[in-house]
C-alpha cells in the first residue's frame, strides 16, 4: 500500500518496513522486467541527509531516488518529532542478507559492484552457501575517483550480466552518484547502494549490538571501531545534524493545523488547496489514480500556509508520477510552498518538481 513519505530537509523519506521494502523490491523487479524501468534505492542515514545539505547534486540525486529508506534511528526519531512518523529502521547491511533469501525464492539475479575484492569474494561465497539456489555475482571494479569518468569496458561489464538487482558498494556519496549516472545505460530494474553492508556480512566489520542500534548509538560503536576514519565524520555529522534537525522540527510543528490539499481523481489527478490535511486513504486513492496512468496537476495559488505533512503528501504524489512516468504540472507554486522551501533550504526542490 503506498503511502506518503517523510519529509527532512526536501528529502523523502519513505514510511516502509523490512517485510514492506523486500515486496516493493519484488514490485520494482517485475516492473522493471515488464517496461524496461529503473528503479533507484538509496538508505538514508545522518550522513547522507547532511553530504546532502552541502552537495546540492546529491541532494538532488535522494530527491530524485524511486525510494529512500531511513537507515538510522536519528532519521526515524527527526521524522517523528516533525509528525512524520516512518515505521521502522531500515538498514542496509540487514536488507543484503534479506534480499538475497528473497532472490533464490524469486530467481532474482543479483550482481554486486564495489567493496575489494576479499570481501565481495568472501561475502558471494557465504551467500551461496547460504543460498544454493541463489544466482549472484560480484566485481570489486576499479579505484575511480569520479563516478562520472569510468572505462567504458567496467559499465559494458555490469550491463552483461543482466542482473534484476544491482547492488552497488561504494559508499556513500559515491554510489548514489555511480547509480544516477549509470543507471540509464546499465538498466537493471533495481539499483541500490548498500555501503559496506558486504564488510559487515562477512565479519570484516562488527556489526553494533542490537541495543545500540535501536538507541542510535551505532555511529559511537562504529567510530569506536574506525577513528581515523569515522570521527571526524561522525563529529561533523552530530554538529549539523542536531540544529538543523531541532529546527527543521520547530518549523515542522508550527505548520501543523495549516492548509491541506485536496485530491480530485478525473482525467487527471488535480491537487489544490484544502482546509486541513487529507487522509491518507484519500491520498492513497490519488496515488493508485496516478500509478494507473492519470497524470498530475498541481495549484497551490492562494495558499498563505501549508501543513508539512500536505508537503509532505505533495512530494509523495510527485514520486509516484515519476515513477509511473506520468506527467506531473506545478501549475502555481503558492506563498506557503515557497516559504517551507526558503524556511528548509530545499527551493531545488520545487524547481525538480515541474521537471519531468
Amino acid at each position: 500500500m503506498l503511502k506518503p513519505p517523510a519529509l527532512l530537509f526536501g528529502v523523502p523519506i519513505d514510511d516502509l518496513t523490512m517485510a514492506t521494502t523486500l515486496d516493493l523490491v519484488a514490485e520494482l523487479v517485475e516492473r522493471g522486467r515488464a517496461d524496461d524501468r529503473v528503479h533507484q534505492i538509496a538508505t538514508v542515514n545522518v550522513d547522507f541527509v547532511v553530504n546532502a545539505l552541502f552537495q546540492n547534486d546529491l541532494g538532488d540525486v535522494l530527491r530524485r531516488s524511486d525510494t529512500n529508506l531511513a537507515d538510522g534511528m536519528p532519521i526515524v526519531w527527526a521524522a517523528a518529532a516533525a509528525g512524520m512518523p516512518v515505521a521502522e529502521r531500515v538498514a542496509g547491511s540487514d536488507l543484503v542478507p534479506l534480499l538475497a533469501e528473497r532472490g533464490e525464492r524469486e530467481g532474482w539475479r543479483i550482481h554486486c559492484f564495489g567493496s575489494s575484492p576479499d570481501v565481495s569474494a568472501r561475502a558471494i561465497d557465504l551467500l551461496r552457501s547460504r543460498h544454493p539456489g541463489l544466482d549472484i555475482t560480484a566485481e570489486s571494479g576499479p579505484q575511480m575517483s569520479d563516478v562520472r569518468d569510468i572505462d567504458d569496458s567496467v559499465l559494458d561489464d555490469i550491463a552483461a550480466r543482466n542482473a534484476d538487482i544491482l547492488c552497488v558498494a561504494l559508499g556513500n556519496p559515491k554510489q548514489e552518484r555511480f547509480i544516477a549516472a549509470h543507471r540509464a545505460r546499465l538498466g537493471n530494474p533495481v539499483m541500490i547502494g548498500i555501503g559496506g553492508s558486504l564488510d559487515m556480512l562477512v565479519g570484516h566489520r562488527r556489526r553494533a549490538p542490537e541495543w545500540m542500534c535501536r538507541a542510535g548509538l551505532e555511529w559511537a560503536y562504529r567510530a569506536g571501531q574506525e577513528p581515523g576514519r569515522l570521527g571526524r565524520r561522525y563529529a561533523r555529522d552530530a554538529r549539523v545534524f542536531g540544529p538543523r534537525a531541532a529546527r527543521h522540527i520547530r518549523i515542522a510543528r508550527r505548520t501543523h493545523g495549516g492548509s491541506g490539499l485536496s485530491f480530485t481523481v478525473g482525467e487527471a489527478v488535480a491537487v489544490t488547496g484544502a482546509p486541513t490535511v487529507r487522509r491518507a486513504a484519500e491520498w492513497q486513492l490519488a496515488a493508485e489514480a496516478i500509478a494507473q496512468s492519470r497524470p498530475l496537476e498541481i495549484d497551490l495559488a492562494g495558499l498563505a500556509e501549508l501543513d508539512i505533512r500536505a508537503v509532505a503528501q505533495l512530494a509523495g504524489l510527485v514520486r509516484v508520477a515519476r515513477r509511473a512516468q506520468q506527467p506531473h504540472a506545478l501549475v502555481n507554486v503558492g506563498r506557503a510552498l515557497a516559504q517551507y522551501a526558503m524556511a528548509t533550504q530545499s527551493e531545488e526542490w520545487i524547481c525538480e518538481m515541474t521537471e519531468n
